[in-house]
C-alpha cells in the first residue's frame, strides 16, 4: 500500500476509492449490495459513483453458492483507498481462524492508519472487531451472530437493536446485515460522492427512501392487526406532511398535534413504525435537504437554514458538525463541483 494518496485536481474531484476486502466464505449477496452502489454506473451515464476494486490474500476469493471473485492480492494493491467494505460471512467464526486472517488484518489496520473509512456488512463486523477496530465501538453485526459476537468480544459496544451504526471519530461503519448492507453502502456513497450522487443511484434502483442511519431493527416487524395499520398510516401521513413543508419550525408536538394523539403516544407509535425517534428522523430530514440545497443552489447559509425550519446560520453551522463533523461551507466546497 502507497505511503503517500494521491492529490486530487482542484478543479475536477477525484473518483473515491472503494475496495471490497474480500475472504473466502463470505456472501455474495454482500458483495453484490457494494457493486450495485458503488461500481454501477447506469445511474451517472456510464461514470461509476466509486473506483471499485476486489482484494484479498490471492487472485480470487471463493464466495457462498459456488461462486467466486476475482481478486487482486493484497500485496500488490499499491494505493490508499478511501473506503474498504468488508461483507459477511455465512460462518464467521470459521473465517477468523483461516489462514487468510493474519494478511487480512494487517492490511486493515493499515489502510486505517492512513486514513481510510473502513464498513462492515453483517458478520464482516467478525473481521473488524479481530483487528481491533471495534473495541469500545459502538456497532452492529447480523444478529444470529449477536451471541457469539459478545462473547468472543466484548470490549466492542454491540448494539443489536440498530440496523446499522456510524462511528464519526473512527471513521467505522458497520449493518446488521442483509438488506440493511445497502442502506448502509449508500450511506456510504453520501459521505463520498455528495448527496446528489447517492439520490440518483437509489433511484435507479428504485429506493426511494433508503432507510437512515439509527434506525433500529424492530421497525419492521409486520403490522398484523386492523388498529395496527391505522396507526402505522397515521404516521406515514405526519411524515408525508412534514416532509412536504420543512420550512416550518416543526416540534414533536406539531407533528403529534397533526397526528390527533399525544405527544407521548405521538412519540410511541413512531418509534414503533419508522424506527427512531421523531426529532432523530426531524433531524436527519433537514440535514437531508440542506445537503442538496448546499450542493444544488447558491443560497446563503441563513436562507438554506430558513429552507430545512432552523433558526439560522448557527443552527445550522452546529446540526453539520454534529451529524458530519464539519461545516455546511466545508460540505458545500467538497461536492458543489459535482
Amino acid at each position: 500500500m502507497s505511503k503517500t494518496p494521491a492529490t486530487s485536481s482542484s478543479r475536477t474531484p477525484r473518483i473515491p476509492r472503494v475496495v471490497a476486502l474480500l475472504m473466502d466464505g463470505m456472501w455474495a449477496h454482500d458483495l453484490a449490495n457494494v457493486i450495485q452502489v458503488f461500481g454501477n454506473g447506469v445511474p451517472l451515464r456510464g461514470q461509476a459513483p466509486c473506483d471499485l476494486s476486489f482484494a484479498s490474500t490471492g487472485r480470487s476469493a471463493s464466495l457462498d453458492h459456488g461462486l467466486s471473485a476475482a481478486t487482486t492480492p493484497l500485496a500488490e494493491c499499491d494505493t490508499i483507498p478511501d473506503l474498504v467494505c468488508v461483507p459477511g460471512f455465512v460462518d464467521p467464526c470459521r473465517a477468523i481462524q483461516s489462514d487468510e486472517t493474519d494478511e487480512t488484518i494487517t492490511w486493515l489496520r493499515e489502510a486505517t492508519h492512513h486514513g481510510a473509512q473502513i464498513a462492515s456488512l453483517g458478520t464482516g463486523a467478525f473481521v473488524l472487531v479481530a483487528a481491533g477496530l471495534l473495541d469500545g465501538v459502538r456497532c452492529t453485526t447480523r444478529h444470529a451472530f449477536s451471541a457469539e459476537f459478545r462473547r468472543l468480544f466484548p470490549a466492542a459496544l454491540l448494539d443489536e437493536d440498530s440496523v446499522f451504526t456510524h462511528d464519526q471519530a473512527r471513521g467505522i461503519w458497520t449493518s446488521a446485515g442483509g438488506a440493511s448492507g445497502l442502506d448502509l453502502c449508500l450511506s456510504l456513497v453520501a459521505h463520498l460522492s455528495g448527496p446528489v450522487v447517492a439520490s440518483q443511484v437509489a433511484e435507479a434502483m428504485s429506493l426511494w427512501n433508503p432507510r437512515p442511519l439509527g434506525t433500529r431493527s424492530d421497525a419492521f416487524d409486520m403490522p398484523d392487526t386492523p388498529e395496527v395499520e391505522r396507526r402505522g398510516r397515521d404516521v406515514e401521513q405526519v411524515c408525508k406532511i412534514v416532509g412536504a413543508d420543512l420550512s416550518r419550525p416543526w416540534t414533536v408536538a406539531a407533528m403529534a398535534r397533526a397526528s390527533g394523539v399525544s405527544v407521548r403516544t405521538f412519540q410511541r407509535h413512531f418509534l414503533e413504525f419508522i424506527g427512531e425517534t421523531p426529532k432523530e428522523w426531524l433531524l436527519a430530514q433537514r440535514l437531508e435537504l440542506a445537503t442538496m440545497l448546499l450542493v444544488q443552489t447558491d443560497l446563503s447559509m441563513p436562507v438554506v437554514a430558513s429552507r430545512v425550519g432552523l433558526s439560522g446560520a448557527d443552527a445550522l453551522y452546529r446540526l453539520f458538525v454534529a451529524q458530519l463533523g464539519e461545516s455546511p461551507s466545508s460540505y458545500r466546497k467538497r461536492f458543489s463541483s459535482q
